[in-house]
């Protein structure tokens, strides 16, 4: 173990109660889909696990800012924008890759339509 281990800085302290609070009011896949950093790092963050201001912190900070102004429903306009991004990051930028995803997304609409039919 380390003998002396720094203390974090008002700032970083104030990010952590900050981000902590963030996770208890938003899942940790959905601001991993409306900000683009992968889920894992969201979760440690959201928890506090972080020692400086990184990019992703100070994003996930501008994120919880955002969401705290906002209604805890924001409508079917964020909805879609939140689909999009997260299409649009797994695309791999190809031709063949955009047809692999529109074939995949018209499967999940083929079985959604059959699992409506069957009720």
């Amino acid at each position: 173990m380390q003998a002396s281990v720094k203390k974090a800085t008002a700032e970083v302290a104030r990010a952590r109660r900050a981000l902590v609070r963030l996770g208890a009011r938003a899942s940790t896949v959905q601001v991993a889909a409306d900000t683009g950093i992968h889920q894992s790092q969201v979760s440690r963050l959201l928890r506090g696990q972080f020692h400086r201001l990184s990019r992703n912190v100070r994003l996930l900070l501008a994120y919880a800012a955002q969401r705290g102004r906002a209604p805890a429903a924001q409508g079917a306009d964020a909805a879609k924008a939140s689909v999009i991004r997260a299409a649009l990051r797994t695309w791999d930028a190809t031709p063949e890759g955009a047809q692999a995803l529109v074939r995949l997304l018209r499967s999940v609409q083929d079985l959604r339509r059959g699992a409506l039919e069957k009720d």
